[in-house]
């Protein structure tokens, strides 16, 4: 029976070198992260900025998320013949949310016992998801992507639910095309600040509707794959090397024409969506053909790609100024040894925390 008629058929078994992405994804931001860490190679800028692009990282865990989201919530339908959005929104919340908060905690904790200090505003912003829309502190500024990815699931799980994963195929693809369509005038807008007054946040940098096309060809590709499962891997393995390649293309040319000014209006606009593109296409051929892609499916990998969130959420609190804490210097927030706390407080985090609430998260998944 072909994929078409039966859908999701690989949905029993755990999707391969999705963990393995996740790992790429959160060590680019980490690199990324590593030029404002005290003792950093100045030197080293120009290549840990090539290699290490934190933007693309951040684009890549959005296409992931908006794949694996759809992805589940397809799988959910074609088992049961409905989607469960309360079920979905529970281990959305257990996942997401405790740790979140924790972590929020710990900083008000270093607020009121340490040195670190932020506005009200700041704080009201990261209780409510909304970072992404205002004027951000470093410490709890990496926040604004998890908003993105927030205000996503708080939309586009409602609107699959109702739109039919089966029935309104074409709905489904005009609602995840308009973001497409709309995220470059979205950054065209902000990228030249012609709106101003009350509704400038909308079209900040780092505003959903900036990235809200990445995370949309994420669901577009997990609807592709869900409906044509069968046909996607024959293409992908016909010339995998040609298709891959075109797939690099479409990641590493905007990456490296953003700098020519005069290029900028292509690149603002296009270079995220293009790049989104590119990401989505290398996740289906690792997940087609994960025997192509035996780094991303190692297991030192793979467990980097689990703690990814873990280490997500904590790095911050290491790769700032000292005295932001009000501690004059910090042998453990300097270039390269920041990076041996984030590991550690993510494994106690994950394994200590995140774990047990994850164990019992599955009892919403049916």
């Amino acid at each position: 029976m072909s994929s078409a008629t039966n859908p999701l058929k690989t949905t029993s078994r755990r999707l391969p070198s999705i963990d393995g992405w996740r790992a790429v994804s959160i060590i680019m931001v980490l690199g990324n992260h590593s030029e404002v860490v005290s003792g950093f190679p100045r030197k080293w800028t120009g290549m840990f900025r090539w290699i290490f692009d934190g933007n693309l990282g951040v684009r890549f865990f959005f296409v992931i998320s908006g794949f694996l989201i759809t992805y589940l919530l397809a799988h959910e339908n074609n088992r049961q013949g409905r989607i469960s959005l309360r079920d979905f929104y529970i281990r959305r919340a257990l996942r997401i949310l405790p740790v979140y908060y924790v972590f929020l905690l710990t900083a008000f904790a270093l607020s009121v016992f340490g040195g670190f200090h932020q506005s009200p505003s700041n704080w009201a912003a990261n209780l409510t998801f909304t970072t992404n829309f205002f004027q951000r502190t470093w410490t709890t500024g990496h926040l604004w992507s998890l908003s993105v990815e927030e205000q996503f699931y708080l939309i586009w799980p409602a609107c699959f639910a109702l739109a039919g994963f089966q029935k309104n195929r074409l709905l489904i693809y005009w609602m995840l095309g308009l973001p497409v369509a709309v995220a470059p005038i979205c950054r065209c807008i902000a990228h030249k600040h012609f709106i101003s007054g009350i509704w400038q946040p909308l079209f900040s940098t780092y505003s959903f509707f900036n990235y809200f096309d990445t995370l949309a060809v994420g669901c577009i590709a997990a609807i592709l794959w869900a409906r044509h499962e069968g046909e996607i891997s024959e293409w992908l393995s016909r010339k995998p090397v040609s298709i891959c390649s075109l797939a690099v293309l479409l990641i590493l040319i905007p990456h490296a024409l953003s700098p020519v000014l005069w290029l900028s209006v292509l690149t603002v606009p296009f270079a995220p969506t293009s790049q989104a593109i590119g990401l989505a296409i290398l996740l289906l051929a690792s997940i087609s053909m994960p025997q192509n892609f035996k780094l991303l499916n190692w297991k030192v990998v793979g467990q980097i790609g689990i703690l990814s969130y873990s280490i997500y959420i904590w790095q911050q609190l290491f790769c700032g100024d000292p005295q932001v804490f009000g501690l004059p210097s910090a042998a453990w927030m300097s270039f390269p040894w920041w990076l041996i706390p984030v590991f550690v407080v993510a494994i106690v985090s994950y394994f200590g925390f995140e774990k047990p609430l994850m164990d019992f998260r599955a009892r919403f998944r049916k």
